[in-house]
C-alpha cells in the first residue's frame, strides 16, 4: 500500500509559525524596553524651567544732561598786523619769522640819522623859545614897574604883554615840535606790543621800507579761542562764564578746559547761527592756531529721563520695539512685545533715550530678541544693571 507525500503548503506552516513567534517575543521585549526608559510624567519639570534664560535691565529714572559738540579751528588770542610808519633802509633786524618774540623785543631798527638831526633842531627851537620867553617876562615886569611910576606909557606896556605872550605861544609850538620829532624818532624802531609768535616777518636789513608797509603779524598763543555756531534752542541754553570741555585732533586722548566768554546776541547772517566763543590757556604752548577743535558744551540743567541700553531695542520695517517682562498673577514670566519711540543719546553711543512707550521700574529682556514670540514664557535673569547702578550709588 502506497503511503500519501506531505503537500508544500503544509511543510511552509511550521516555519512560518516559527517565524510569528520570534516576531511576537520581539515585540514583547521591545515593549518592555520602552516602559524602562520612558520618562516619567510625574519627574518632568514645570514649562517655567523649560523656559530660556533670558538678561534683563531695569528701566529707572536718571538725571540726563543735554550736551552738544561742536567742531571749529583754534585761534590766537590776538592778533595784530605789524606797518612801517616811517620810511627809511632797515639797519638792524632782531628775530625770524615763525619765531617765539617776548613783549619789547626788536623787531627791526630803520635808519634815524635824519629823524635825530629834526629831534635835534627842535630841541633846540624849544631851548630858544624859553630864553626868548624868560626875556619877555622879564621886560614885561620892568615896563609894569616903570608904569607904575609913570615913567612909562601904557602903550609900551601893552607892547611888553604882547611880547610875553609871544614868547609863551612860541615856546609851545616848539614843544610840540619837539614831541613830534621824538614821536618820528620811537617809529623808526619797531618793537614787538606783546609775546607771541611771528607768523610773517619777511623784511631783511638792508631792505627800504616806507610808510604804511606790513612788515609782520604777530599772534598771542598764550591763550587760544574757538568760535562756534549755535542754533537758537541751543544758545539761549548757554551762559558767559560756563565750562566747555576740547578734544583736540592733534592731541588724541587728551582734554582742554575751556569757558565760554561770549554769546553772540545776534545771529551770523551767513551761517545763520549764533557766534558762541571759547577761550582757553595756552600757557604750555601745546597747542597751536589752526588746531582743528571739538567743544563739548552743557546745554541747560538736568533733567529726569529714561534710558535704556541700545541691545534692548528691536527694529522692524523702521519701527522700534522692546520685549517686556509680563507676570500675570499666578502665572509663569511672559515676555510682551511693544512698540516704543526713542531717540539718540549725544556722547552715549550704546544708549536710547526713551520718548513713549515704556515707564520706571519695568523689566526689558536684552538678550535674544529675534528668538522671542509675544506671550511666550521666560525665565528672567536678574536685572544686569542693578548692581552696577548700586555700586555707583555706594561710591558717591
Amino acid at each position: 500500500m502506497t503511503q500519501a507525500k506531505p503537500s508544500g503548503r503544509s511543510r511552509r506552516l511550521p516555519a512560518l509559525s516559527i517565524v510569528l513567534l520570534v516576531i511576537a517575543a520581539l515585540l514583547v521585549v521591545g515593549g518592555g524596553l520602552l516602559r524602562e526608559t520612558a520618562p516619567d510624567p510625574e519627574a518632568t519639570p514645570p514649562a517655567a524651567l523649560q523656559a530660556p534664560a533670558l538678561q534683563t535691565f531695569e528701566l529707572r529714572l536718571e538725571q540726563l544732561q543735554s550736551r552738544a559738540e561742536f567742531a571749529g579751528l583754534l585761534e590766537a588770542q590776538r592778533r595784530v598786523d605789524l606797518f612801517a610808519e616811517e620810511e627809511g633802509r632797515v639797519i638792524e633786524v632782531g628775530a625770524a619769522e615763525l619765531e617765539r618774540v617776548e613783549a619789547g623785543q626788536l623787531l627791526l631798527r630803520i635808519d634815524p640819522s635824519l629823524a635825530q638831526i629834526a629831534h635835534a633842531r627842535a630841541r633846540a627851537a624849544v631851548e630858544r623859545a624859553t630864553s626868548q620867553g624868560v626875556l619877555a617876562l622879564a621886560n614885561l615886569e620892568r615896563h609894569r614897574g616903570l608904569a607904575g611910576r609913570d615913567v612909562s606909557s601904557r602903550a609900551a606896556l601893552d607892547e611888553a604883554e604882547n611880547e610875553a605872550r609871544q614868547a609863551a605861544a612860541a615856546k609851545i609850538e616848539a614843544q610840540a615840535e619837539l614831541d613830534e620829532a621824538e614821536d618820528r624818532l620811537a617809529k623808526k624802531t619797531i618793537v614787538a606790543p606783546f609775546s607771541g609768535v611771528l607768523r610773517t616777518f619777511a623784511v631783511e636789513e638792508g631792505e627800504y621800507v616806507r610808510p604804511g608797509e606790513r612788515v609782520a603779524e604777530l599772534l598771542d598763543v598764550a591763550g587760544l579761542h574757538l568760535t562756534i555756531g549755535l542754533a537758537g534752542q541751543q544758545v539761549v541754553a548757554v551762559t558767559e562764564g560756563g565750562g566747555a570741555r576740547l578734544l583736540v585732533d592733534a592731541r588724541p586722548g587728551e582734554f582742554f578746559e575751556g569757558v565760554v566768554t561770549r554769546v553772540g546776541g545776534a545771529i551770523d547772517t551767513a551761517t545763520r547761527k549764533f557766534p558762541v566763543r571759547i577761550e582757553l590757556s595756552n600757557a604750555s604752548a601745546r597747542l597751536l592756531p589752526g588746531m582743528v577743535a571739538r567743544a563739548e558744551l552743557t546745554l541747560g540743567e538736568p533733567r529726569p529721563a529714561l534710558t535704556l541700553p541700545r541691545n534692548a531695542v528691536l527694529e522692524e520695517f523702521g519701527q522700534k520695539y522692546a520685549w517686556v517682562v509680563s507676570r500675570p498673577q499666578g502665572e509663569d514670566p511672559l515676555a510682551r512685545k511693544r512698540r516704543v519711540r526713542v531717540r539718540e543719546l549725544a556722547f552715549r553711543p550704546s544708549e536710547f533715550e526713551v520718548l513713549d512707550g515704556l515707564a520706571a521700574g519695568e523689566l526689558l529682556v536684552i538678550s535674544s530678541l529675534r528668538q522671542l514670540r509675544d506671550g511666550m514664557v521666560i525665565r528672567p535673569l536678574p536685572p544686569s544693571n542693578i548692581g552696577s547702578l548700586s555700586d555707583s550709588e555706594s561710591g558717591r
